[in-house]
């Protein structure tokens, strides 16, 4: 599993909770929505990482009542938490990769076709759906801010 060290987190979740208490914190509403937001970033990490922490467990509940009985119920509830386990720690190492200083700022895309005519337009289309689907899927927002439609399908140029 990924290195995280949820000790530290924790303090830091402590000490930035003890400044929103502070009698002049709310007088700076740059510092504070900042601080606001580090608070909720944390939180999400520690209940990420909680979440499998806990899914692990019962699955090594499970796997030594596996041990005990040979039931296929029992079987098929590990696999399948087994599935969600993946899952999981795969969303908690995407976010703990993203959590560099600049990774939570907004990212500007421009798709354009390139050579290829209608087909390659129509291409960048299925593209930009999917990219669209993606980040809708993960949690992120999508505002488009140029949209140049093709002449007879697809799209000519697309930037969000």
């Amino acid at each position: 599993m990924i290195h995280f060290d949820i000790t530290n987190l924790e303090n830091e979740l402590n000490n930035l909770e003890k400044q929103t208490t502070e009698n002049n914190f709310w007088e700076d509403s740059k510092n504070s929505s900042k601080v606001l937001k580090r608070i909720t970033e944390i939180k999400n990490k520690i209940e990420q990482y909680k979440k499998v922490h806990n899914e692990l467990q019962n699955l090594k509940d499970l796997t030594e009542l596996l041990k005990q009985e040979n039931d296929v119920d029992l079987e098929k509830d590990l696999e399948k938490g087994i599935s969600i386990l993946n899952s999981s720690v795969e969303k908690l190492e995407i976010s703990t990769l993203l959590s560099g200083k600049y990774d939570s700022n907004n990212a500007i895309i421009t798709l354009h076709p390139g050579a290829g005519g209608t087909e390659a337009q129509d291409w960048l289309e299925m593209l930009y759906r999917m990219y669209s689907k993606w980040a809708n899927s993960n949690g992120f927002t999508i505002e488009e801010l140029d949209y140049l439609p093709g002449d007879e399908a697809g799209i000519k140029s697309v930037t969000c």
